[in-house]
């Protein structure tokens, strides 16, 4: 019997969130959590970015829920922006994604600040040993100058 298995597509679930606080070895806290993998950021750059930069948040965390597979594997997650070239974050897990049978993994990670070239589609790309998961994240144009409640 082969003691290791890849997750596949339908194994892995995708959260996309402001921050994540871990609680304990098997809890963790969304804070800010979007629900779906679409939302719009408002206002101007901020004074002094680059030209290149149509904004910046100040975090945004991603959390993998993966109901399948079983082994001990090399992780990496990656963000690429809407121009399918630039790469805006490539970061090796830290340890190893241990994955047991009949239950359930869970990795985390954000980006603090995260800064985005432009507004569309980013692909969110989540890698456990040969396997790559990949999931859009839309972030679209909101109001420059938001009105007040």
């Amino acid at each position: 019997m082969k003691n290791t298995m890849l997750p596949r597509k339908r194994d892995v679930r995708f959260l996309l969130c402001e921050d994540i606080r871990q609680e304990g070895a098997s809890k963790s806290s969304l804070l800010g959590l979007i629900p779906g993998e679409r939302f719009m950021v408002g206002g101007p750059p901020p004074p002094g970015a680059p030209s290149n930069v149509a904004f910046v948040l100040p975090s945004l965390a991603f959390m993998f829920i993966i109901g399948g597979g079983r082994g001990s594997y090399k992780g990496r997650f990656k963000i690429v922006a809407p121009d399918k070239k630039t790469v805006i974050v490539d970061t090796p897990t830290d340890k190893a994604i241990q994955l047991v049978q009949d239950r359930t993994g869970v990795f985390a990670t954000g980006t603090k600040p995260f800064v985005g070239p432009g507004f569309g589609t980013y692909t969110v790309q989540f890698e456990i040993g040969d396997a790559k998961f990949k999931f859009p994240m839309v972030i679209e144009k909101g109001p420059l100058n938001p009105k007040a409640p």
